[in-house]
């Protein structure tokens, strides 16, 4: 039997004298070290220790592998980072490391499922910008890859079908000696590497003189030409007139200096080679829908020797070799 601590205190109180009863009382009110408090007497005791867990059962927990199984399954295994089939970290920016990416730094290799790096853009945008700058042009016939390479097969199939190693052979469709045929042959790279690489106007260079591939002025060998030409072949002209219909085929010398015009209509792959006498000036005029197809020419000067053609049916004029 307990006794209340408020009553106890009254007993106790300054001038009172508490009897042997409740003395008695008052012991008997609180545990002894040598009692053992039930738990049922601890305030709430029961409830807090069906809380807990069991010791024996604690520690099995600790090894069961089957334990908190659905949480686990939704967890990466942390000794797998890094590793083949496992998982990849992030960087401290929340990235994927760069090192656990598939990254191509070449233009080679290919790969539908790898990742081609930053630098190989920046060189595939300066390859881009390169090939703008070289389609970049003001002459409308040669403004576009395609017509470039039209304008360069047009010359391909010209020299194919007009070249000939000496000037005796002949024929309505030849022209030129062998040794033009080299000149022409430089002339013709140099301005193939001009429209590939689309250099500035070439200026400078005397008469005489030709602009090689190396980039050069070099002068244009001087031909003997006498005793090389068919004279059933020649025609003379010293005076100016439209090209003729009857100069098709043949060697025309030009004696005196003149004005040679283009006129609107020309046979199919019409052609004719002509030659300069000392002091002679041939200026060029061409009559429309005709075109140039290498661009405007300059006036042709004394002592040369040179090739005028129409491209099979089309408007297009070649005036090559000089």
């Amino acid at each position: 039997m307990t006794t209340n601590i408020n009553t106890i205190l009254g007993w106790f109180k300054t001038g009172k004298k508490p009897t042997q009863a409740q003395f008695w009382a008052s012991w008997q009110s609180f545990w002894h070290k040598d009692e053992m408090i039930p738990q049922s007497s601890i305030n709430n005791l029961t409830n807090v220790l069906n809380a807990k867990v069991e010791t024996d059962q604690f520690e099995a927990h600790k090894t069961d592998k089957s334990a908190h199984t659905a949480l686990f399954e939704a967890k990466e295994d942390k000794a797998q980072k890094g590793f083949a089939d496992g998982y990849a970290p992030l960087d401290s920016f929340g990235k994927l490391a760069s090192q656990y990416l598939d990254i191509v730094n070449d233009l080679v290799s290919g790969g539908s499922t790898s990742l081609l790096s930053a630098e190989q853009g920046v060189v595939l945008q300066n390859q881009i910008k390169s090939i703008n700058i070289l389609l970049a042009s003001d002459n409308i016939n040669l403004d576009t890859l395609q017509k470039i390479v039209n304008a360069i097969e047009a010359v391909q199939v010209l020299l194919s079908t007009i070249l000939v190693n000496d000037l005796t052979t002949g024929g309505t469709t030849k022209a030129l000696t062998a040794e033009m045929g080299k000149t022409l042959k430089v002339l013709i790279d140099s301005l193939t590497t001009i429209i590939s690489e689309k250099e500035p106007l070439i200026t400078g260079g005397e008469t005489g003189q030709y602009y090689d591939y190396n980039k050069t002025w070099q002068s244009i060998p001087t031909v003997d030409i006498s005793g090389k030409q068919d004279i059933v072949n020649q025609i003379e002209v010293g005076t100016s007139q439209p090209a003729q219909v009857s100069w098709q085929g043949k060697t025309v010398i030009f004696t005196a200096s003149c004005t040679i015009t283009i006129p609107v209509s020309l046979i199919d792959s019409y052609i004719f080679n002509g030659i300069t006498l000392p002091g002679v000036t041939i200026n060029w005029v061409i009559t429309t829908p005709n075109i140039w197809l290498f661009g405007t020419p300059s006036a042709t000067t004394e002592k040369q020797i040179f090739t005028l053609t129409k491209r099979g049916s089309t408007n297009s004029i070649l005036l090559l070799g000089v």
